[in-house]
């Protein structure tokens, strides 16, 4: 082996110079670097002879197939202007940060867990969308996932474009909670080349005044011996949903000491609304002769049913019009007809409990006249005679 020439020092006009070999240095490259002293000088010279001595003797323990590794490992890094020394760092390095990563299953549950308090149903959509997606996709190591494995994972199981949009939505958010907990470097799903959605001229979907009477209609007791037979029950859930514009989840939750006829006012509370912000709703006439229409000793606990989904369903599909809940069909009718008829977007912003008033150009903007829109108001419970007018309702205070 040849002779390794031991290093120095010397004087210059910037200071002492060390010039330190690439096999020597930190960055893997020639350095030149300067003290202030000789001394200083002096002993980092020493410790650079000393590290390349130790370096020397290993090499001369080095067996022959190693030796012939590293001329193979040499040939496959020309070009890459890398030592060998680079690419092992590289690699430890890479090795470290990948053995820090969970798999995205465990990264999963983790997401779950750490996002108690937020909806139920949001939660149960992680879970049914974890059971979705493939096994080979859901053991990977988050280090190792790739924008064209998430592609291929979504692509394998949607069923159709809003799906995969979900699907990507949701990997985004537990991908994002690795890369604030530092286990990965970026989130793989910013990397993804998704196409823009086609603009349509499609309108939601909203309740004709033909339809909401279908659908009351279909409010009854049915015969004996059908475990979800009293369907009366489902009038008052459909009447706050067609003519309050509460939210199909905010039914759910909703009791009727909430609920004050006496004040015209219905009061959302952190706990039932979806994004957790209060907020009261008006009661208008129309809604104001469903909720006298149910006598008051019935007026109790929570205002949907036992069995309240399953009820539901058989209301909707004895109506000929199953499906429509799945859209909001009845809230966005509600936020319809009140703006044909009102006209006052800010009220009822603060009734149906959005942020802005942008969401209603997308979905309650619907190209309704105020005439076709007062039989809508007039859908009264059996018995009740219809208004002759629909006047707006005051703000409540």
């Amino acid at each position: 082996m040849a002779r390794i020439a031991e290093l120095n020092y010397r004087k210059t006009p910037k200071g002492w110079l060390v010039n330190v070999p690439g096999s020597l240095s930190d960055t893997g490259r020639f350095r030149r670097r300067y003290f202030t002293t000789r001394d200083k000088a002096k002993a980092e010279t020493q410790r650079l002879n000393e590290i390349q001595k130790g370096q020397r003797g290993l090499a001369a323990d080095i067996s022959s197939a190693t030796a012939e590794d590293a001329i193979k490992a040499r040939e496959l890094l020309a070009g890459h202007n890398v030592t060998l020394a680079q690419a092992a760092a590289f690699y430890a390095q890479h090795h470290d940060k990948r053995a820090k990563a969970p798999t995205l299953r465990d990264a999963w549950k983790s997401a779950i867990d750490h996002r108690k308090n937020h909806r139920p149903a949001t939660l149960e959509s992680y879970r049914k969308l974890e059971k979705k997606l493939p096994a080979w996709f859901m053991d990977m190591n988050c280090h190792d996932i790739t924008p064209d494995h998430i592609r291929k994972a979504l692509d394998e199981y949607t069923p159709g474009a809003t799906a995969w949009k979900n699907g990507r939505a949701y990997i985004s958010t537990v991908m994002g909670d690795l890369v604030k907990l530092e286990l990965i470097a970026e989130n793989p799903t910013r990397k993804m080349m998704v196409a823009r959605a086609e603009e349509t001229d499609d309108e939601v979907v909203i309740y004709t005044p033909a339809e909401l009477k279908s659908l009351f209609a279909a409010c009854i007791d049915y015969p004996m011996g059908d475990v979800d037979r009293l369907c009366s029950e489902c009038v008052a859930p459909f009447a706050f949903m067609a003519f309050a514009g509460i939210r199909p989840v905010e039914i759910t939750k909703l009791k009727w000491e909430n609920v004050s006829l006496e004040l015209r006012n219905i009061r959302i509370g952190s706990t039932v609304a979806k994004k957790q912000y209060r907020r009261n709703v008006r009661i208008n006439d129309t809604m104001a002769a469903w909720i006298a229409a149910i006598p008051e000793d019935q007026r109790k606990g929570k205002i949907i049913p036992a069995r309240w989904r399953y009820k539901a369903a058989k209301v909707r599909i004895t109506a000929g019009i199953d499906g429509r809940e799945k859209q909001d069909a009845l809230r966005h009718s509600f936020g319809t007809y009140t703006l044909a008829v009102e006209n006052n977007l800010d009220m009822l912003k603060a009734d149906m409990g959005h942020g802005t008033t942008a969401v209603y150009f997308d979905h309650y903007h619907k190209a309704v006249t105020k005439a076709e829109a007062l039989p809508y108001w007039k859908v009264m419970p059996q018995g009740v005679a219809a208004p002759a007018t629909i006047q707006p309702v005051e703000s409540v205070a």
